[in-house]
């Protein structure tokens, strides 16, 4: 009962109530998440930008096609060849990269593509095992 006296002296003086308010509040929350989405919008652009920026590539060097094209000429290893390469393999990678540059050839080849081998780097070393790695990358692949 006290409330509504004092709401009826409110209104009597020229004071303002809360329902006069209503139309300002709406046009509060419009803004809020109007700025809110731009700027987020906004970022998103950046980020895109500062992506498009950074994988920018040099121009890897031209690898000899003569190589290539020997390495491919050659005829294609047996299982038995491959399980004997395996055995007496010396730490010497250039022949492996050749049979790996002639398989990529004979794929490109077939699809009517060239393609090269831009670098070659040994891999380290994981310290998880392969049904670790599988099973982080099952869960952390994109959606």
């Amino acid at each position: 009962m006290a409330d509504l006296a004092k709401l009826l002296t409110a209104v009597t003086k020229g004071a303002t109530v809360p329902s006069e308010h209503v139309d300002m509040m709406w046009s509060t929350l419009v803004t809020g998440i109007v700025v809110v989405f731009l700027i987020l919008v906004l970022l998103v652009f950046i980020l895109w930008a500062l992506g498009k920026i950074l994988n920018i590539k040099k121009k890897p060097k031209n690898t000899p096609a003569e190589s290539v094209q020997a390495v491919s000429a050659q005829a294609e290893p047996t299982p038995a060849a491959a399980e004997s390469v395996i055995e007496e393999y010396d730490g010497d990678d250039s022949e492996i990269i050749a049979v790996i540059a002639a398989a990529i050839a004979a794929y490109g080849e077939a699809d009517g593509k060239q393609y090269r081998i831009a670098s070659v780097k040994r891999k380290e070393k994981s310290l998880r095992s392969n049904w670790s790695a599988a099973g982080i990358n099952e869960n952390t692949r994109p959606f």
